[in-house]
C-alpha cells in the first residue's frame, strides 16, 4: 500500500489536523474542539519522495494512533472522514472529549 505526499498534505487538514511547516518537515497535529489529541504525523518538504509506503507508512500509522495500515491509508485517501476518525480515537481512548458545559435551569 502507498499514498502520495500530496494526498497527505491535502487531506489531513480536512480531517481536523492543523498543518505547520517547520524546517525540513511539514507537521500535522490532530485537534478536536481546539484540543490536541496526541495524534500527529509529519512528512518531509523534499520533493524526492512522492510516495509514502513501507516502513514510513507504518510510522505514520503509529503516529496517527491507528491499528492497521489500511486505516491510515483510508484516513489519508478519504474513506474515513473527520467524524469517523474522531470516533475511532475516542473509542480507543486516545483522548477523552471535554464534557459539554450546559447550564442547568432551576
Amino acid at each position: 500500500m502507498k499514498v502520495t505526499r500530496a494526498a497527505i498534505s491535502k487531506n489531513l487538514p480536512k480531517k481536523g489536523f492543523r498543518k505547520e511547516e517547520s524546517g525540513h518537515h511539514i507537521y500535522f497535529y490532530h485537534e478536536y474542539k481546539g484540543m490536541e489529541t496526541g495524534a500527529y504525523t509529519y512528512i518531509s518538504h523534499s520533493a524526492k519522495q512522492k510516495d509514502v509506503s513501507g516502513d514510513l507508512l507504518l510510522s505514520i500509522r503509529k503516529q496517527l494512533k491507528l491499528e492497521t495500515t489500511r486505516e491510515a491509508v483510508d484516513l489519508i485517501k478519504c474513506p474515513i472522514d473527520k467524524e469517523e476518525f474522531n470516533r475511532i480515537l475516542i473509542e480507543r481512548k486516545v483522548f477523552r472529549p471535554k464534557p459539554s458545559s450546559k447550564k442547568r435551569g432551576k
